[in-house]
């Protein structure tokens, strides 16, 4: 009987401990897989959220480029900003710069841009740059930019010409434009329709604007124009066109002419007459007249000199 019970409790211990062993084997395997699936799922919300407050600072991130720029050129007040590099850096949307009121360049080329809404307040803007963007629509947004000489808008998303000429066609300083790249410029005639509408413009998509693509935008889209422009006789001699009192008053019949024969005692003719437009042309010597007169206040009539010529 001692030896049965011996027996049964070296049994019993070997199981314990066998238990014991594999526990730990499975407890030792067990804590690291949880240790690293609790690392990889703080590491995945972690970046969850740093992804959330870059779209939402993406004012903050633009406003802390600007400050770094004026730091490195040592400009300590808004005012004195002239140019402002902003390009390459995939930002959506950009913060008003009604600060920077003598802004002359701006580059934001290469960026995620979808509308043009920052520039309300700089009118002195005489360069800018929004090429390789994701702008839709201008209408509303350049239109006050009377100093503007070269607008970059290639590679966009542009849809609406008529929108598009609307916003620009004012600009008299405007002189180089870009928009190839857009939807607009597959449009039929796109072309001569800009050239017709901006009329300051010399290199529209990086070829020069020649006269004849001015005239033939001109009859393309404003046929009564040049037919008053060609109506027109000021400075240049056109022969009116013969009477036709000579017809006859009975159809099909012809008038019939006698020969004129000069008189013995009149001097030869050396050209026949013609009827021309008279041109009048007026001197005025604003010299001679003085302040006075441009107030309303003079005493005496400036002289005025006009020759009529047939």
């Amino acid at each position: 009987n001692l030896s049965n019970i011996a027996v049964l409790t070296l049994n019993l211990l070997l199981a314990g401990e066998m238990e014991g062993t594999v526990s730990g084997i499975l407890r030792k395997q067990s804590k690291p897989k949880s240790q690293k699936f609790v690392k990889e799922s703080e590491g995945a919300s972690t970046t969850k959220v740093g992804f959330g407050r870059g779209k939402e600072n993406n004012a903050q991130l633009v406003e802390k480029d600007i400050e770094k720029q004026l730091t490195r050129q040592g400009i300590r007040r808004n005012t004195d900003v002239v140019e402002l590099y902003l390009a390459n850096s995939r930002y959506v949307e950009i913060p008003s710069l009604h600060e920077y009121k003598a802004l002359h360049v701006l580059w934001l080329n290469a960026n995620k841009i979808y509308k043009v809404d920052f520039l309300k307040n700089n009118y002195q803007i005489t360069e800018l740059y929004l090429q390789q963007n994701m702008i839709v629509s201008i209408a509303g947004a350049l239109k006050h930019l009377s100093c503007l000489q070269i607008l970059m808008l290639h590679a966009n998303q542009l849809t609406c010409s008529q929108d598009t000429v609307n916003e620009l066609k004012n600009m008299l300083s405007l002189h180089t434009l870009n928009l190839f790249g857009n939807p607009i410029a597959q449009e039929e005639w796109y072309r001569l329709y800009v050239i017709h509408n901006v009329h300051s413009l010399k290199l529209l998509d990086r070829q020069s604007v020649t006269y004849h693509e001015i005239c033939a935008a001109r009859k393309l889209f404003a046929p009564q124009l040049v037919r008053i422009k060609d109506s027109i006789k000021f400075g240049r001699r056109e022969f009116n066109k013969p009477h036709e009192n000579l017809k006859s008053k009975q159809p099909g019949k012809r008038a019939r002419t006698s020969p004129v024969r000069p008189h013995p005692h009149s001097k030869p003719v050396l050209s026949p007459r013609r009827n021309t437009t008279p041109m009048t042309f007026t001197i005025f010597d604003w010299e001679t007249t003085g302040r006075e007169f441009l107030h309303s206040k003079a005493r005496t009539a400036p002289e005025k000199l006009t020759v009529s010529i047939k």
